[in-house]
């Protein structure tokens, strides 16, 4: 079984976002993408993050009309902030048959020496690496010794930023388009990000 994970705070999720997804499944021939949400990003500040079981609830109503991708939230259950490595040691151990493979963006492939034990967490996973750009980012330094393991999905990518959204949604603009419908409907009952 060869498993997509994509990990991330889905503030909120959107199309974007599963664009990334089908594509990753589509040109790596994934058996399917997990979208893991997280609780909180090492590297990031707290600030505008809608409570985790919105977030979660966000991405699985995302997910209902695709196949063979999924949320799962494993994280809330594991101590903060939440290190990708633990997480992928998690999973391989409910399920060590599991081929696994972290769909990240070209901006984290460029830090991606500074995660929790990046080389093993680069032994036990695949990297599949969404470019930012037009152009095949360069690998770093550091990640030359294992570059067989690192993928670059190819096409273009959704011009959309979670941030985007909120930003649209504090001034009550609308987001047809950019989520889909079942999210924004979700955002608008539970009345998120105004």
């Amino acid at each position: 079984m060869k498993v997509g994970l994509y990990f991330g705070s889905f503030n909120p999720i959107h199309n974007g976002h599963l664009h990334i997804a089908r594509q990753a499944l589509h040109q790596l021939q994934l058996n399917c993408v997990w979208l893991i949400v997280s609780p909180q990003n090492p590297f990031k500040e707290n600030h505008g993050l809608a409570p985790q079981h919105h977030r979660l609830a966000m991405a699985e109503l995302a997910c209902n009309h695709e196949e063979n991708i999924s949320a799962t939230d494993i994280e809330f259950s594991m101590p903060l902030p939440s290190f990708t490595v633990d997480t992928v040691k998690k999973l391989l151990s409910k399920h060590p048959d599991y081929s696994f493979h972290l769909i990240i963006g070209e901006d984290n492939l460029l830090v991606f020496d500074r995660w929790k034990d990046y080389e093993e967490l680069l032994k036990l996973t695949g990297l599949i690496v969404y470019p930012r750009e037009r152009e095949t980012p360069q690998i770093p330094m550091a990640l030359q010794p294992q570059a067989d393991r690192i993928h670059f999905l190819e096409g273009e990518l959704l011009p959309v930023s979670a941030t985007e959204i909120r930003n649209l949604l504090k001034t009550g603009s609308s987001i047809v388009g950019l989520t889909p419908d079942t999210v924004a409907r979700y955002i608008q009952a539970n009345n998120l990000y105004a």
